[in-house]
């Protein structure tokens, strides 16, 4: 696995993949402070909130969409995936490295991300406001471990289709489906949903970005050992369905 994983690695050199974990957790954080400060103190003190319900519902997908889009258009600008057809190695195995690639740089934006939250936290001493930052970097965790699922959709799907349709498709199912289903009693049935509702009992944000009451249900903690079961499920049957196509697709 180590070889496989070099091999993706060293593809990645000469592109902007790398960067891509740190361009979108500075714009995340950007964009949600500067959403802060036009709406002035009362809701500038969110902040810290305000970047990790964000981040839930549109930008861990966009880097997930971006990097799985950019890793395919790399073999099928070059040799279309003709190279791995013809090499002895095990196709299975080449498609898993490039998912834990995907999820490795998920995990180094996420890191990015808790980091520019304490420097916020530093600049902006009332945020967070409605949690701890303990609370505030869980949630960033909890975010993630719901999201990777979408890792290996993202690369089978822009496989089949190309860059833009995954980021479309993906990005639009986690604003629409994901924000509207996050705060119902149906959460559990729409995997877009799971991310954004495991945030609200860390960050006390509803996915539409207002605070919650301290007697808004959506604060059940329960809801997190659920989703977490739920995505890692999801993701190891995902990964077993598209590393099955990817290895019958190849050999045609």
């Amino acid at each position: 696995m180590n070889v496989y994983l070099k091999s993706e690695i060293l593809k990645m050199k000469r592109t902007n993949i790398w960067k891509m974990t740190l361009v979108i957790p500075l714009l995340c954080s950007s964009l949600a402070v500067a959403f802060g400060f036009l709406g002035g103190p009362e809701i500038l003190k969110f902040s810290i909130e305000t970047i990790i319900n964000h981040w839930g519902v549109l930008w861990l997908s966009v880097l997930i969409a971006l990097t799985a889009g950019l890793l395919n258009n790399l073999e099928k600008k070059s040799t279309a995936f003709k190279t791995i057809v013809g090499l002895p190695i095990d196709l299975k195995r080449k498609e898993i490295s490039r998912i834990l690639l995907i999820a490795w740089l998920a995990i180094l934006a996420s890191v990015c991300l808790i980091a520019v939250m304490l420097v916020t936290s530093l600049i902006i001493k009332t945020s967070p406001y409605l949690v701890s930052l303990i609370d505030c970097v869980l949630a960033i965790l909890v975010t993630l471990i719901t999201t990777l699922w979408q890792i290996p959709l993202c690369l089978w799907l822009s496989r089949k289709t190309n860059l833009f349709t995954t980021l479309l498709i993906n990005c639009l199912l986690n604003l629409n489906l994901g924000t509207f289903y996050a705060a119902t009693e149906h959460w559990w049935s729409v995997p877009w949903a799971w991310s954004q509702r495991v945030q609200m009992p860390l960050n006390h944000l509803h996915s539409n970005g207002i605070p919650l009451s301290p007697e808004s249900e959506l604060l059940s903690s329960s809801v997190i050992p659920i989703a977490i079961f739920f995505s890692i499920l999801l993701f190891f049957l995902i990964t077993f369905l598209t590393t099955t196509s990817f290895a019958k697709q190849e050999v045609r």
